[in-house]
C-alpha cells in the first residue's frame, strides 16, 4: 500500500456540526446518564468519520480467522490511528454541546408548556 492511500485512510472525515453555547453552559454539570450519552455520541461520530478505515479492516478480517492477528495488523493500525485522530478533546466538546443543547431544548419546552393541576 502506498503512503498516500495509507494517509487518506488514517485521516478522519469532517467533524459533526454542533451548536455554539455560551461559556457558562459549556461548564455546566452533566448527569451520569448525560455523560454516557456524550461518550456514545462521540464514539458514533468517530465511527462514522472513520468508516473507510473500518471497512478496510473489516474486508481483511473477513478473510481470515486466527490469522487475522498477523495478516491484518497494518489494517488494524490504520483503523486505530484514524479513530485516535477522530477522538480529540474538540470532538468531546462538540458531543457535550449537542447533549447540553438537547437539554436546553427540553427545558425550554417545559417552560413554554407548564403543567396544569386540573
Amino acid at each position: 500500500m502506498d503512503a498516500e492511500t495509507k494517509e487518506r485512510l488514517m485521516t478522519p472525515g469532517p467533524p459533526a456540526d454542533a451548536p455554539e453555547l455560551v461559556p457558562s453552559l459549556q461548564l455546566s454539570a452533566l448527569t451520569r446518564r448525560e455523560e454516557n450519552e456524550v461518550i456514545d455520541l462521540r464514539r458514533k461520530h468517530a465511527y462514522s468519520r472513520c468508516a473507510d478505515a473500518m471497512r478496510f479492516f473489516s474486508e481483511c478480517s473477513s478473510q481470515y480467522t486466527i490469522g487475522v492477528v498477523w495478516k491484518c495488523r497494518e489494517h488494524k493500525d490504520i483503523m486505530n490511528e484514524c479513530l485516535r485522530r477522530a477522538n480529540t478533546v474538540d470532538d468531546m466538546d462538540r458531543a457535550r454541546s449537542i447533549v447540553v443543547g438537547r437539554r436546553l431544548e427540553i427545558m425550554q419546552e417545559k417552560l413554554s408548556n407548564p403543567r396544569k393541576l386540573f
